[in-house]
């Protein structure tokens, strides 16, 4: 039996990383997403990225606040955020179910999109499916053409956070 240099044993030891690597990466992207779940027929789609900015700087008592107005309307929000949410809010990164453990909403309700999606692309493709509104401020002009919804009447709820209350835009 030939003696196996370190060389090779080295080589066979990174080529055994990178299979692990590309594995675990395969799997991560193709986690079940948000339009994959039942959605109530109440649901509304909130920008969280956008919503938390608000009343200024970004806000977990502002989109704590939003969210818990939507409740109050009998809607059930579905929430999407970019992937850097956790990084605006708490200096760190933060996955779904820690972010529905800060807002009070269930895991299923949450939906962080992985690093080099972008989430404005998940919410209109969601809203767009379903048939949904979308409470966010942007304008997602980028997206007229291939999501006509945010030109539709009615289809996005825009407003501000003002004195501890969201104040809707007239539609």
């Amino acid at each position: 039996m030939e003696q196996i240099s370190d060389a090779l044993l080295l080589i066979a030891g990174v080529i055994g990383l990178a299979l692990v690597y590309v594995v675990l990466v395969l799997r991560t992207r193709n986690q079940v997403q948000p339009e994959a779940a039942a959605v109530p027929p109440n649901a509304i789609i909130v920008d969280g990225s956008n919503v938390m900015h608000w009343g200024g700087d970004p806000s977990l008592q502002v989109l704590t606040g939003v969210i818990n107005r939507i409740t109050d309307l009998d809607l059930t929000p579905i929430v999407v955020f970019d992937s850097s949410v956790g990084y605006r809010l708490m200096g760190r990164y933060l996955h779904g179910n820690a972010m529905a453990t800060l807002i009070g909403l269930p895991a299923a309700h949450i939906y962080v999109v992985h690093k080099g999606v972008v989430a404005d692309e998940v919410i209109l493709d969601l809203a767009q499916d379903n048939g949904l509104k979308v409470v966010s401020n942007d304008r997602f002009r980028d997206w007229s053409v291939q999501f006509p919804l945010v030109k539709t009447k009615g289809r996005m709820m825009r407003g501000t956070w003002k004195g501890g209350n969201v104040v809707w835009a007239k539609r």
